[in-house]
């Protein structure tokens, strides 16, 4: 394997989104005409996005066609393959008429059934993972690396989520949602479930967003909360992605966790309530929504 010279590297999805928005009220066991939209997503895909706005990032994934390829490196994503067939994969999302979530569908088979295990050792580098690879994928991984480098997981999905208990001690960052959070912990409070977490890591870093309401962040000694401004949601869909491509730029140049979470969440703030996908998430911009996050010091006990 080529040396890599990236200061992150991801390991996970990429693949076709495609999103559905209802024109109508849905009405069930009937044909029902949608809006269709086709874009690039995966987990891991959309926080390299992110942080390729900045950087030149690595990407290890399954075999995608040249088409893919070709539109990852014209962002910086330097794509490396992990196997050499093409495997499909995709993920559908419907929207209500309102475009409001109403059901994701994934056909991720393909990544949790590859289980080649490999020399993938690094030295100094963020390592990235999104959850859609096999456990014992992931956990080699993060076996091989976590001694020597920063790991970083992302949530994926509730379904997901337990693939990190075996490696939880390892984890330098974790980002994840309440439901997810919850699925971890078995316990359903956000306070009670992330007490049980550093109890276990008492060195790890997690950021628990509660969507709309707060978004919650944990580095030892400090707790804090942030709430967002009010605003008009348009494109939810990816803005939990921005938030956590922002926040681990910013903490890998060293700003302070309440510093760079407050950008984050600014920055999925400013993506959810754009139409445009492509809308320049540059710290200049972010910044003046930052002014209108409510900050708060909170308590665990």
């Amino acid at each position: 394997m080529k040396k890599i010279k990236n200061n992150f590297i991801f390991f996970g999805a990429v693949h076709q989104d495609y999103v559905f928005e209802l024109k109508n009220d849905l009405i069930k066991y009937r044909t029902n005409p949608v809006k269709h939209k086709e874009s690039y997503g995966g987990v891991a895909h959309n926080v390299a996005r992110m942080i390729s706005n900045h950087e030149k990032v690595s990407f290890f994934s399954l075999m995608t066609d040249k088409e893919t390829i070709n539109y990852l490196k014209r962002y910086k994503i330097d794509f490396i393959p992990l196997n050499k067939k093409i495997e499909k994969r995709y993920y559908g999302i419907l929207l209500n008429k309102y475009k409001k979530f109403e059901l994701g569908i994934a056909n991720t088979d393909a990544y949790e059934e590859f289980s080649k295990l490999t020399n993938l050792k690094f030295l100094n580098k963020y390592i990235v993972l999104d959850l859609n690879f096999s456990e014992k994928f992931i956990q080699s991984v993060v076996n091989q690396n976590y001694k020597k480098n920063h790991i970083i997981i992302c949530g994926t999905s509730l379904f997901k989520i337990h693939k990190v208990q075996k490696i939880i001690k390892k984890i330098n960052y974790l980002i994840l949602n309440k439901e997810e959070l919850y699925s971890l912990s078995k316990i359903r409070n956000i306070k009670k479930s992330i007490l049980k977490i550093i109890n276990l890591n008492p060195y790890i870093n997690i950021i628990v967003s509660d969507a709309d309401k707060k978004t919650y962040g944990y580095e030892a000694p400090n707790f804090i909360s942030f709430k967002p401004p009010k605003i008009k949601a348009v494109n939810e869909n990816g803005a939990g992605d921005v938030m956590t491509g922002t926040y681990i730029y910013y903490k890998s140049k060293d700003y302070k966790m309440n510093t760079a979470l407050s950008l984050a969440v600014a920055a999925g703030t400013l993506y959810a309530k754009s139409k445009n996908r492509k809308i320049n998430l540059n710290y200049k911009y972010i910044k003046k929504i930052n002014n209108n996050i409510i900050y708060k010091s909170e308590k665990l006990k």
